[in-house]
C-alpha cells in the first residue's frame, strides 16, 4: 500500500510525524540540492504529485517542473524563510552548487546566526512548504511562448510631459537554464490615418542592456533585452525600461495584454492636472475589442488631486487586457 501525502499535523519531530512532503524535501536539499544528478530519481511520490510530474517525463523535464513549482512557492514565504528555502536546495545564486554543509554556512552568515539556527530555519521554511504543498495547485495558461514568466510588474505612465513617458519595472523567473536575453513587445495603437512611421524608443533603467530594436508594424515593436548574465532555471530577476513614444496623441488607454504568464500587475497613470479626463474606468481582463469600442466598463476610477489613478492585479489570464481606459467627453460611451 502506497504511502499517504497528507500531512500528519499535530505530532513531534519524530521522522514517523514529520508530514511526507517535509521528509521527501529534506531528501532533496542532500549533496548539491536541486543541482544533483541524480535529482529525477530523488523526487518522492508526492512531490511529484504536486508538480504534476508524470511516469513519461524525461529527467530534465521532471526537473524543471519541480524547480519551477518550488521557486514559486518559496517566493509566497517570509523573506528569512524563503532565503533559508532556497538556500537548502541549492536555488540561491550565491549558493548554488555548493554541498549542504556549505550552504548551511552561508545562510547562518547572512542570517547573522550560528549553522544550528540557520538549519532550524530551513526546517520552518520546508514545514511551512508542507503546507503550500498539500494546497491545489494554481491554474496555469499554456502558450507557445517560453523562457520566463513575469512575477510581478509595476507601470507608470505619465501623460502630465510632452513626449508622455512609461516607465515598466518587471520581476521574471527564469524557466530554462542558461537564459541570456529577454523579447520585450510594445505596442502604441496609431490614430486612423496617423503617419505609419517607427514610433517607440526605449532604453534600459537597470538589470539588463537594449541591443537591438524590431519595427514589426508601425504600432509594434520588439526590444532584445541582454541580461547581465545568464539565468538558471529558477533564478529570479528584476529589470527597468522607459519607453517613449514619438507621438503626441495616444490612443486613451494603458493596458497590459500577456502574452506568457504574470503573476502581478500594477499601473499608475497620471494625467495632466490642466486638462484631466472626465471618466476613467478599470479593464479587467477584457477582450482587445472591447477597447478599441471604448465602452465604459462601469468599473469607474477616481483621478486624485495630484492627476494620478494606480490599481492592481493579480493571476492574469493570458490574451486578456488588463488596465484602464478613460474618456474626455462627458457623452462618450
Amino acid at each position: 500500500m502506497g504511502k499517504s501525502c497528507a500531512a500528519k499535523r499535530g505530532g513531534g519531530k519524530t521522522e514517523e510525524h514529520t508530514s511526507p512532503f517535509v521528509r521527501e524535501l529534506n531528501e532533496l536539499r542532500r549533496g548539491r540540492g536541486l543541482d544533483a544528478a541524480d535529482l529525477h530519481q530523488r523526487i518522492g511520490p508526492c512531490l511529484r504529485a504536486a508538480c504534476a510530474i508524470t511516469e513519461t517525463d524525461q529527467p530534465a523535464a521532471a526537473r524543471q517542473k519541480l524547480v519551477l513549482r518550488l521557486t514559486e512557492l518559496c517566493g509566497r514565504l517570509p523573506p528569512d524563510l524563503k532565503l533559508a528555502a532556497l538556500a537548502a536546495f541549492g536555488l540561491h545564486e550565491e549558493a548554488a552548487g555548493e554541498f549542504l554543509d556549505r550552504r548551511i554556512s552561508w545562510l547562518a552568515s547572512v542570517l547573522d546566526r550560528d549553522p544550528r539556527t540557520a538549519r532550524r530555519r530551513i526546517d520552518l521554511a520546508f514545514r511551512r512548504l508542507d503546507e503550500l504543498l498539500g494546497a491545489p495547485a494554481p491554474r496555469r495558461d499554456l502558450h507557445p511562448l517560453a523562457g520566463w514568466y513575469v512575477e510581478s510588474m509595476k507601470a507608470m505612465l505619465r501623460l502630465d510631459r510632452d513626449p508622455p513617458e512609461l516607465q515598466e519595472e518587471r520581476r521574471i523567473v527564469a524557466e530554462v537554464d542558461e537564459l541570456d536575453e529577454l523579447v520585450l513587445p510594445f505596442s502604441v495603437p496609431a490614430e486612423p490615418g496617423s503617419d505609419p512611421v517607427p514610433d517607440l524608443t526605449a532604453d534600459a533603467l537597470f538589470g539588463g542592456e537594449i541591443v537591438e530594436a524590431r519595427q514589426v508594424s508601425a504600432s509594434h515593436a520588439q526590444f532584445i533585452m541582454r541580461l547581465p548574465s545568464p539565468l538558471r532555471l529558477g533564478q529570479r530577476h528584476e529589470y527597468g525600461i522607459r519607453l517613449t513614444p514619438r507621438r503626441t496623441r495616444l490612443r486613451p488607454y494603458y493596458v497590459l495584454t500577456p502574452l506568457r504568464r504574470c503573476e502581478e500587475f500594477s499601473v499608475r497613470v497620471r494625467f495632466d492636472r490642466a486638462a484631466p479626463p472626465r471618466r476613467v474606468w478599470r479593464l479587467n481582463g477584457v477582450p482587445a475589442r472591447v477597447i478599441d469600442d471604448g465602452i465604459d466598463s462601469g468599473d469607474a476610477l477616481t483621478v486624485n488631486r495630484v492627476g494620478e489613478v494606480g490599481l492592481e492585479f493579480h493571476d492574469l489570464h493570458q490574451g486578456l487586457s488588463y488596465g484602464l481606459q478613460w474618456s474626455f467627453d462627458p457623452a462618450a460611451g
